[in-house]
């Protein structure tokens, strides 16, 4: 009845657009209504497409969704509660070069995806709203692992785990070089936490957002706190506007953020420093703010932090110098390129070792700093970002974050998840 409804549909939008004729397919010829549908919000993304150059495109043609050489970069699975049905779980389709203005009406016109990964391409517009994509399903696929991932018959959330289709490539769920959690889910947030089933525009539940390299613009989503995110990386981009302070409601699930070198503006927000699980907190080449927060000492298990290239100014508080303590794990504190005026003797140690860099600042005594013209004209600019405080309250689970000391040490970029997909 569906399939008949929806062939009625395309018959009269044929005849009224009788140049798409050959274009489109009849629904009759797909399995199922869901991969029809796929497909319709496949062949309109792929008429977006200005520039491919590896040619993937070409293998999304037909009806085979699912097919071992057609339709490259796509997935399909059956969910649970789908009656057996195939449907597209996954896009991969980082590295691929490909450009399009816009990812609206593709990613969350998915309706049964699961994972998507598009680093290292050229993609425009605001990033998709994600929040009515309802599936969780877990993946683990170790970096550089090419073995493919079986189904688990323990992923949270799914009754008897996820069930592949025997069409599906390799009888397998993915191959790949990712190593993340994907949990896409409904919610609104009240004082009380998420009402499951009410869309929340700019939230999601998943787990990684790897969308680095693209063109992405607009503001972060003022709400973007409310979401669940463990791995968040959006680096190199044209984002702009501030940080939103809701990035402090991710204080107990983000554990990577890198937001480099886009062009977000505003103040230094207090709230990132309530980032106490986070490893990599990476805001550099951006157009910040403002003295660095003092909550930015709360952040006890950063190993990577980085806020190079922006506009802060004060002095570098010693209290952050001071998390390279024995029981700490930060190894790298980048802060070059700024116009801070004073280190105390926390952070002239760190810069003895190696640790912080701040070169190109404006720091008397120091080498490799500004001119002093240009130090002076910066601070004779007017000022609009309150004065650091002295007193700071960190998330109670902060104090039981340090490292132990045989775990500070300087870990390679790549054996990070955000890190390691800083690649062209």
């Amino acid at each position: 009845m569906a399939a008949t409804h929806l062939s009625l549909l395309l018959t009269h939008f044929l005849l009224l657009f009788p140049f798409l004729a050959a274009y489109y397919l009849n629904p009759e010829v797909f399995p199922n209504e869901r991969l029809y549908k796929a497909y319709l919000t496949i062949q309109r993304f792929k008429s977006t497409i200005t520039s491919d150059p590896k040619n993937i495109t070409a293998t999304w043609i037909g009806h085979d969704i699912c097919g071992e050489t057609t339709y490259q970069g796509f997935y399909c699975a059956t969910p649970p509660g789908l009656d057996e049905k195939l449907t597209v779980t996954e896009v991969l389709l980082s590295g691929l070069g490909l450009r399009a203005p816009d990812l609206q009406g593709f990613v969350d016109q998915l309706p049964d995806i699961a994972i998507f990964h598009a680093a290292s391409n050229h993609f425009g517009g605001d990033i998709p709203q994600l929040d009515s994509l309802p599936y969780l399903y877990e993946f683990n696929v170790a970096k550089y692992d090419l073995q493919p991932l079986h189904p688990s018959s323990s992923s949270a959330g799914l009754a008897g785990g996820l069930h592949v289709g025997p069409a599906h490539r390799g009888q397998y769920c993915t191959t790949g070089y990712l190593n993340f959690t994907f949990h896409i889910n409904v919610g609104n947030a009240t004082a009380k936490g998420f009402i499951p089933g009410i869309p929340f525009p700019g939230v999601t539940n998943a787990k990684t957002l790897l969308l680095n390299y693209n063109s992405l613009s607009g503001q972060l989503p003022s709400n973007l706190g409310f979401s669940k995110v463990s791995y968040l990386a959006l680096a190199n981009n044209k984002l702009t506007g501030p940080i939103p302070p809701s990035i402090g409601h991710l204080q107990d699930s983000v554990l990577e953020l890198l937001l480099l070198n886009n062009q977000l503006s505003g103040c230094l927000p207090h709230e990132l420093g309530m980032l106490h699980k986070a490893s990599v907190i990476d805001a550099g080449m951006n157009q910040l703010t403002g003295q660095i927060p003092s909550s930015f000492s709360c952040l006890s298990s950063v190993e990577q932090l980085n806020l190079a290239e922006n506009r802060l100014y004060g002095d570098v508080p010693d209290s952050l110098c001071k998390l390279t303590g024995p029981a700490s794990s930060l190894a790298n504190l980048t802060l070059s390129g700024n116009y801070f005026t004073s280190v105390g003797p926390a952070c002239a140690a760190l810069i003895k070792e190696g640790v912080l860099d701040v070169k190109n600042n404006c720091i008397p005594g120091l080498a490799n700093q500004r001119r002093p013209a240009e130090c002076a004209a910066f601070q004779s600019q007017p000022k609009t970002c309150p004065a650091a405080s002295t007193q700071v309250t960190c998330p109670a689970a902060a104090a039981t974050n340090a490292a132990a000391p045989a775990e500070r040490k300087a870990r390679d970029y790549s054996s990070y998840v955000t890190y390691a997909t800083l690649h062209e």
